[in-house]
């Protein structure tokens, strides 16, 4: 039987983006009543995307890794508001971008039991400020994915790590 982390990587170069796109674009316009268009699609770990509110979700399994998802505050005001139904505070930022991450983490996760065996994920962490970046500690694979909300820019990164020796 093939290695599962053979299975997960071999996708890595297109059905793995396909399947993280589609989970994005899916959360978006069912629960935030958001239309994302896909944009640059960024291999490897030097570009580092400018956000000043990143919401990470990590997944451990027959792969280990995390997805982040990255915006602007006002971008994140506005995602806050759609999903409120209102004006949201600068409280409920934090909470709506955690839940917007986990369910953009959750949804790929779904998908991805087709390739391989189910992960369990993490709960959301969301970081805010004006002056950091994510840099993981992680020898893994990363594909950043831009996608464009309105006049917003956006951010989705997937890092993953298979484990060796692991067969199915």
């Amino acid at each position: 039987m093939r290695d599962v982390a053979e299975r997960v990587m071999a996708p890595l170069t297109g059905s793995l983006v396909d399947v993280l796109v589609g989970a994005t674009t899916d959360v978006f316009e069912k629960m935030v009543f958001r239309q994302l268009q896909p944009r640059n699609t960024v291999w490897g770990h030097a570009v580092r995307p400018k956000s000043q509110i990143v919401g990470t979700v990590g997944f451990a399994g027959s792969s280990s890794g995390l997805v982040a998802f990255h915006a602007s505050m006002a971008a994140a005001q506005e995602i806050t508001s759609a999903m409120l139904g209102a004006d949201g505070d600068a409280d409920s930022l934090p909470d709506a971008i955690g839940e917007v991450t986990n369910m953009v983490a959750g949804a790929f996760r779904t998908r991805m039991a087709a390739f391989q065996d189910a992960w369990a994920i993490s709960v959301p962490t969301v970081t805010i400020g004006s002056d950091f970046y994510i840099k993981p500690i992680s020898t893994g694979d990363r594909v950043l994915v831009t996608f464009a909300m309105d006049a917003h820019e956006l951010f989705v990164e997937l890092i993953i790590t298979p484990h060796t020796g692991a067969t199915v």
